[in-house]
């Protein structure tokens, strides 16, 4: 009872901390483009007015249509619901962050909120964060008990990479809140993957999570894919069973899709038109973001900013070079907080990731087999689709990371146990002269 009692204290404090500190994050400009576009919860909501978050040609708004298909629905949603629940309204809404502009012209011209708005828009993507708390914790303790579970959910709620861009209203706090949900789920079906509720589980925050950011997509292949590869070789001697559990994982499939078609009234008239339409979209977003701000330009150099952003938690504050000028203040003052999370040595966080990759490798089990097939996804997809240095497009691999350290430490742990109970065990007895 009273491990119970510690385990439930320990993530409690844990998401606190998260909680507090996020009105001290330090401002990105991508926080009022997010603000602006939750004037679409205004358009359903509050309005009544669907026409204006429907896909039409022309367009009714083209900065409103070419943002509402760029980018997820779920984050928007949840901002429009913090405002007006806090009392604002559709009118108090800044315009979008206008990146060709500095920093005055946009504080000067309403392309930036207001200080009580944006304390509001951050509450539910650091709610997001602090919820992934537990579900970090139930992963960790299906990979190696309750030791690894608290180091999983101490890592992940310390590691300062994911605690800015988490606290940021932005779509990262419910992108890894639901990428780790899906994680889970996918550890929950592969133990029974007979039960409704597992396949329901699955699908539902699949969908949750592409529908929070397209990117997911990543995180569902490889769990998904995981899945079918661990019951296929469990099962292949039962044909009927086989046939039944990828029928089960089809209908998991479509159940996520229809979550994220429901979420996303633009692709309601045709799907398949604005899937190319987003892939378009994301090209030639990714195409200019290099061509401005620099890009890798050879294999050697995407892998060191790999290495870098993938095992160094120690934040990136921002990606324009002028922006330090801008926040530095707020920098600093996030920083002597106490909150801004704790940054292990990457040395030391790629041996402990090296070393709970082997030992996961090593057990043999469905969990683990799991977890390992993600991982890999995650670690893959960053170091190979990244076109340049910005640690929030390597941030997938940030829980995966957490949970491989999480299990090596754990590892560590036990085996230096283990070496000094053994002289104690191969001591001869006393004498009893």
């Amino acid at each position: 009872m009273l491990k119970r009692v510690f385990d439930r204290l320990l993530i409690v404090a844990l998401a606190a901390y998260i909680l507090i500190g996020a009105p001290l994050a330090p401002f990105h400009g991508d926080e009022a483009t997010q603000i602006f576009m939750s004037r679409d919860y205004a358009y359903q909501f509050i309005e009544d007015n669907w026409t204006r978050v429907r896909y039409t040609d022309p367009p009714i708004s083209p900065q409103e249509q070419h943002l509402r298909l760029l980018n997820g629905t779920v984050n928007k949603y949840l901002i429009g619901f913090a405002w007006h629940l806090g009392g604002f309204s559709i009118a108090d809404l800044n315009e979008q962050w206008d990146w060709g502009a500095d920093w005055d012209y946009n504080q000067s011209t309403n392309h930036a909120p207001s200080p009580d708005l944006l304390r509001t828009a951050r509450v539910p993507s650091a709610l997001m964060l602090a919820l992934a708390v537990p579900v970090m914790f139930a992963i960790g303790w299906q990979l190696g008990g309750r030791q690894t579970a608290y180091l999983a959910a101490i890592l992940f709620a310390l590691h300062p990479a994911l605690l800015l861009n988490g606290r940021r209203a932005m779509m990262e706090g419910s992108f890894i809140l639901f990428s780790l949900c899906v994680a889970a789920a996918g550890l929950w079906f592969i133990k029974h993957s007979q039960r409704r509720a597992s396949l329901i589980a699955l699908g539902a925050s699949s969908g949750l999570a592409v529908a929070s950011k397209h990117s997911a997509v990543f995180t569902l292949g490889a769990i998904f894919a995981g899945c079918w590869l661990y019951l296929y070789t469990a099962l292949m001697r039962q044909p009927h069973l086989l046939i039944l559990t990828f029928l089960r994982l089809y209908m998991a499939a479509l159940i996520a899709l229809g979550v994220f078609i429901a979420l996303n009234p633009a692709w309601w008239s045709s799907p398949f038109e604005r899937m190319g339409d987003v892939l378009r979209l994301r090209t030639a977003l990714l195409e200019g973001q290099t061509t401005a701000f620099g890009g890798y330009t050879e294999r050697s150099e995407a892998l060191d900013g790999w290495a870098r952003f993938v095992f160094d938690g120690t934040p990136q504050y921002f990606e324009v070079d002028a922006w330090g000028s801008y926040i530095g203040d707020q920098i600093a003052a996030y920083e002597a907080s106490g909150l801004a999370g704790v940054a292990l040595p990457p040395v030391i966080t790629l041996s402990l990731t090296g070393f709970g990759f082997f030992r996961l490798a090593r057990a043999r089990r469905g969990a683990a087999w799991l977890i390992l097939v993600w991982a890999a996804a995650m670690l893959a997809s960053t170091a190979l689709l990244t076109p340049l240095p910005w640690q929030r497009y390597y941030l997938p691999a940030h829980p995966a990371v957490c949970l491989l350290a999480a299990a090596g430490l754990s590892g560590l742990t036990d085996l230096a146990v283990t070496r000094l109970r053994l002289p104690a065990r191969s001591s001869p007895a006393p004498s009893s002269s």
